[in-house]
């Protein structure tokens, strides 16, 4: 991702989705990706790829340029879809955790790390969630890092664990809980648990001069004062 962005070209979309997810869209969502079988089965994960251009030429020239860095980069092949295969795939894109509920997820974790460590995220995740008897599945903004992940992991006791697990490691890699959804009620627990205390602290000082009577949200992550 990075080397893409760094190229000058200026991708509409750039989205990671991993090989469980796409297998779920082309399911649910009747896709038709044009990809041999033996392709599909043997990669990991899919790189959607969105350009535009008013001039043709030009746009034909980007996707040139887009598919010679993945493939100089490992990709395993690489497709063009136009119009209406296009816009679906992307629609269904947007319903990708409609799916995974769908299919049983647990939960859906909105972490985000550092675009360059994003593989060795989603590779260590999907790791821990095995070695809890679960699963790691999911898609992302890969242009900024943000990943998207559905957890599905029946035993409360070790879904917490794996869930910490993941947060913690999306923090050691220079990340955070949240990228764009925030940490609401049901994550404050591991924000509290995971987060340096000094910019928490920090963050209750803020809170208390804005809110000194406690009526914003009280009792959620800072208490009452």
């Amino acid at each position: 991702m990075p080397k893409i962005l760094a190229s000058g070209l200026a991708p509409d979309i750039l989205e990671y989705i991993d090989n469980t997810s796409m297998a779920a869209l082309i399911s649910t969502q009747n896709l038709e990706l044009g990809i041999p079988d033996q392709i599909r089965d043997s990669c990991e994960a899919y790189l959607l790829v969105a350009l535009e251009n008013r001039i043709a030429d030009r746009l034909f020239e980007d996707i040139q340029t887009v598919g010679e860095m993945l493939m100089e980069l490992g990709a395993v092949d690489a497709y063009v879809l136009e119009g209406g295969s296009a816009r679906k795939l992307i629609e269904a894109r947007e319903k990708a955790f409609w799916a995974a509920k769908a299919l049983g997820a647990d939960d859906i974790i909105d972490t985000v790390v550092p675009r360059a460590s994003m593989p060795k995220f989603l590779s260590t995740a999907r790791g821990l969630a095995a070695a809890a008897d679960g699963a790691a599945v999911g898609c992302g903004h890969a242009g900024d890092g943000n990943v998207h992940m559905a957890i599905a992991c029946k035993d409360p006791e070790k879904k917490k664990k794996l869930m910490t697990d993941i947060f913690a490691l999306a923090m050691e890699l220079g990340g955070a809980i949240s990228g764009e959804h925030g940490v609401g009620r049901a994550k404050t627990g591991y924000f509290l648990e995971l987060e340096d205390p000094v910019k928490i602290s920090l963050m209750r000082r803020i809170k208390q001069s804005f809110d000194p009577a406690g009526i914003l949200n009280p009792g959620v992550v800072f208490g009452d004062t």
